[in-house]
Parts: structure tokens; sequence; C-alpha cells
């Protein structure tokens, strides 16, 4: 049971370390790397704040799961240093960008990315005040799933890596799919809670 654990363990690892080299990789490799310093930059950030929201929503749905394979306590550990590292991405794709310049850039899609950046920030603090917004926080957490699709869905219209590359698009496809899997396991296990309590 022990040496199975410590395989799953060393399969996560490598499935994280994947996720982290995916974007430097799809951007290094782009006809486009040495365009602009900032404009490859600010590609970057956003490519690695997406991939860490996506992991984090992941440890978090299955957090049962990964409390069997890990100490809670490190397990909330990586949860929480995954957040603040997704925030200071995202937070500085978006100053990186209005430094960059949006001009020619739709404005409906562009305003996606700051309210995600507000409501991620709003999540945050609402976690590291959990404690005195029991009632709350569960709620406002739940954002994590609405801020990811709203990301995902910026990245789209305006990323020109994941709308120009087919591998990419895999990859954020199967991290999407992996956190819709989480929201139905959460989902079913609250659901399955309430049955207990209620029989």
């Amino acid at each position: 049971m022990g040496e199975t654990r410590d395989y799953v363990r060393v399969g996560l690892a490598a499935v994280g370390l994947a996720m982290v080299v995916v974007p430097p990789l799809v951007v290094g490799l782009s006809d486009t790397v040495s365009a602009d310093p900032l404009w490859t930059t600010l590609r970057l950030a956003a490519l690695e704040a997406f991939t860490l929201i996506s992991a984090n929503l992941v440890i978090g749905s299955f957090r049962p799961l990964f409390n069997r394979l890990a100490r809670p306590r490190t397990v909330q550990r990586l949860h929480v240093t995954l957040d603040f590292a997704a925030f200071a991405l995202a937070l500085a794709h978006g100053v990186m960008a209005a430094v960059f310049g949006i001009a020619g850039y739709q404005t409906a899609p562009v305003w996606i990315g700051p309210a995600a950046l507000a409501l991620l920030a709003c999540v945050i603090v609402t976690a590291l005040t959990r404690r005195r917004l029991r009632d709350v926080w569960r709620w406002v957490h739940r954002l994590n799933y609405a801020i990811l699709a709203a990301v995902l869905a910026h990245g789209l219209i305006l990323g020109y890596d994941l709308r120009s590359g087919l591998f990419l698009k895999v990859c954020f496809g199967v991290y999407a799919a992996a956190v819709a899997a989480g929201l139905f396991y959460r989902v079913a296990a609250s659901l399955g809670r309430r049955r207990r309590t209620t029989a």
C-alpha cells in the first residue's frame, strides 16, 4: 500500500512538473518568441497563471483523495502556494498588458481579465479570513470555477498561443476537464453527505 502511494505521488509530481513546463515550451517554440520581450513574457505569465489555477482547483476539489497521499497540512500549504503564485502571475500579466497596450483588441474580452483578477483577489482574502467568515467563504471560494471558465474564454478569444496552437488547446482542454471532474466529485460527495444526514 505504501509503495503504491509512493508511485502515485511520483506520478502526480511528474504531471505537475509537465504542466508547468508546457507554457514555456509552447511560447519558446513559437515563431514569435523573439518578436517583443514584453509581449512574450506577458503571454507566458498568462499561460502559467491558467495552469496553476487549474492545478489548484483540481487539488482543492479532490482534497480528500490528496489528503490520503500526503499530510493534510502539506496539501493545504501547496494549495495556498499555488493560489498566491497564480494570483501573482495573473497580476503581472495584467500589468504587462497595460504597459504593452490593448489597442486593437476587443474591449469586452479584455475586461474579462481584470474582472477575473478582482474575483480571484476576493477568493484569496475570504480564504485567508475563513475562520471569521465561515458561512460565506465556501460560497465565495466556489467562484474559482467561474474564474477559470472566464479566463479560458479570455485566452481563447485574445490569447495568441491558445488561439493558434492545437497542442495548447488540447492541454488546457484536459485541465478544464479535470477541473469539471473535480467539481462533479465535490457535488456528488456533498449530495451523498446530505442523504446520509437526512436518512
